[in-house]
């Protein structure tokens, strides 16, 4: 009995071995086997925003898709590159497709070697120590240059030193075609080269008119137009700046008609306030000012003029424009500060350093005090520093003062003689 049931368990035994054996590959067949899960991809961020987020090693497919410029390329790719945006775009490589663009090309060549022209025998050499190359060039004329322009600076001429009336509506026209064009190079140039034409243009920014400032706005005064043709005239330009500066001594030395003083003296000296505080007559100072200051920040940028303005007060002149109070000045004083920074204090937009202050800060008692000293270079300061105190300081005051405290003193070694003309 004990034989027969062993005999019965072993054959038992056989058969499930042999039923495993035959369902085992068909399980295995029917579930695929499990898959390890892969790695997270290397994400780079540049922001907090996870959809802007991108794998570090470019993912290709058979599109082309955009490749930040931080992202590994994997070897093998089909990689364009645009010259023009340097957008450079991936795919899959395909050795079946073909480009157009670039059959007859050769491949497979990373470098393009090309012959260097030769010089050409008969070009003329720079001989040494020829003039330094001079970037503007010359200022060509027009294709088709206008014909009422001789006729316009003939009648500026003519006109400066006369007061009829009758003449007004011509010289007026003169001015305003004169107006237009002297914003061109070209024009503006030829503006400049003639001493009389701009002689005559000073006279006429200086002349006094009563009778013309009530009866015509603003904008159409014989003063106002002649101030638009100077500034324009060496706003930008270079070579007209240049033509100016070395006939400036003919123009700045000339005498208007009636007048006392040379032009230069008038310039200068006409940007002192003289007005009583809330009368028209301020307000109307405070307009015709506005045209001398337009002009003077040309001229400022020829070292030659600038050198000038600082001998004959120029710098005491703008003070007393910024020491003025009431709100008709403050565009005035805007201006005059930030042509005080632009030409003297701040390097970044084209100012040399060192020509201006040329005293240090003194005691400011003596500042206090009132005076023609008060004015002078050592009282900047002080006088800043008041401007700037309150609520209601100018914006410009603070960075006004921040600049004239760090601008460094001309040593006395280096220093110009600081001499005082009566003009």
């Amino acid at each position: 009995m004990t034989t027969l049931h062993s005999r019965t368990m072993r054959c038992l035994f056989f058969f499930l071995v042999f039923i495993y054996s035959i369902l085992s590959p068909i399980a295995s067949a029917s579930y695929p086997p499990s898959v390890s899960p892969l790695a997270e991809p290397e994400l780079i961020c540049h922001t907090d925003n996870p959809a802007e987020c991108y794998p570090k090693v470019f993912s290709a497919t058979e599109e082309f898709q955009i490749v930040h410029d931080d992202q590994d390329l994997p070897p093998g790719l089909h990689v364009q590159l645009d010259v023009q945006t340097g957008r450079k775009q991936a795919k899959l490589y395909n050795p079946e497709e073909e480009n157009p663009a670039l059959a007859g090309l050769p491949v497979n060549q990373e470098v393009i070697v090309v012959d260097p022209e030769l010089p050409d025998e008969n070009e003329p050499r720079i001989p040494a120590g020829a003039p330094a190359y001079e970037p503007v060039g010359i200022v060509k004329a027009p294709k088709e240059k206008n014909e009422e322009f001789s006729q316009a600076l003939q009648t500026i001429k003519q006109s400066s030193e006369k007061q009829q009336t009758a003449e007004t509506n011509i010289l007026g026209g003169a001015l305003q075609l004169l107006d237009d064009l002297s914003h061109d190079m070209y024009y503006g140039l030829q503006i400049a080269e003639d001493v009389e034409a701009m002689q005559s243009l000073f006279c006429l920014l200086l002349k006094q008119d009563e009778i013309d400032g009530e009866s015509r706005p603003f904008t159409e005064r014989t003063d106002f137009l002649a101030s638009s043709v100077l500034s324009a005239a060496v706003g930008n330009n270079v070579p007209a700046l240049t033509a100016i500066e070395k006939a400036w001594d003919s123009i700045a030395e000339a005498k208007c008609t009636g007048g006392s003083h040379s032009i230069k003296h008038e310039l200068f000296h006409r940007l002192v306030p003289t007005s009583e505080p809330g009368t028209k007559q301020e307000s109307d100072e405070v307009d015709t000012i506005r045209l001398y200051i337009a002009v003077i920040n040309g001229l400022l940028k020829s070292p030659k003029i600038r050198t000038e303005f600082l001998e004959h007060t120029g710098m005491q002149s703008f003070l007393q424009i910024l020491l003025r109070e009431g709100s008709v000045w403050e565009l005035r004083q805007a201006k005059v500060a930030r042509i005080i920074s632009d030409t003297f204090l701040d390097e970044d937009f084209g100012a040399t350093i060192g020509l201006w202050p040329r005293k240090k800060q003194i005691n400011a008692g003596i500042c206090a005090e009132g005076g023609v000293r008060s004015l002078d270079d050592e009282c900047w300061e002080y006088h800043l520093e008041k401007i700037a105190q309150g609520a209601g300081a100018p914006e410009w005051s603070e960075y006004l003062l921040s600049l004239t405290r760090r601008t460094p003193i001309v040593s006395s070694q280096s220093e110009p003689p600081l001499k005082h003309t009566e003009l």
